[in-house]
């Protein structure tokens, strides 16, 4: 398969993953029982993986060792949000889980904004982790957080439209 191809399957599924983050908590979940939830949020996350490793491979010229360590920390992230409710780290397993994942994608945005490459995308996740501090510091666990997860979901949905446009040129 062509490059090009993969990247634009990676583009499509990361959109697919976002709609369904996005349209999920309106339409599927209140018409599910546990464990069924668990499922829509696994196949969430790895559809948006199929994403990241998207922009991993069409950046990975173009990038350097942050990037590749910012990458490394979201996946991380990514695993051990799927983990949390083994509680590794007690309650806030969950917490901090999103928060590697989310720190490990700004860390990954920096170096994706220096090398000019998925910069809406890089800014969006940037802007997540701001907002979400923001709420932290506001103590305000409800429209903030809701508007700091758009952004981050909005990167999502940013850098599959980017996959999807992709030459297939190295980067």
């Amino acid at each position: 398969m062509e490059r090009r191809s993969v990247l634009r399957l990676a583009g499509a599924a990361t959109l697919a993953g976002a709609a369904i983050d996005i349209i999920a908590p309106f339409v599927i979940y209140p018409r599910l029982v546990e464990p069924q939830p668990h499922l829509v949020y696994a196949t969430i996350d790895l559809l948006l993986l199929f994403g990241m490793l998207g922009v991993r491979s069409a950046t990975a010229r173009s990038t350097g060792a942050l990037a590749l360590a910012g990458f490394v920390l979201a996946l991380l992230g990514v695993m051990l949000v799927r983990t949390s409710s083994a509680r590794i780290f007690g309650e806030a397993s969950y917490m901090i889980a999103s928060s590697l994942w989310s720190i490990g994608m700004v860390i990954w945005a920096v170096d994706l904004l220096r090398a000019k490459v998925f910069r809406l995308a890089a800014g969006l996740w940037i802007a997540a982790l701001v907002i979400g501090l923001a709420g932290l510091l506001l103590k305000d666990h409800g429209p903030v957080a809701h508007v700091a997860k758009m952004s981050f979901i909005l990167g999502f949905v940013a850098a599959g439209v980017g996959l999807i446009k992709t030459r297939g040129e190295p980067a």
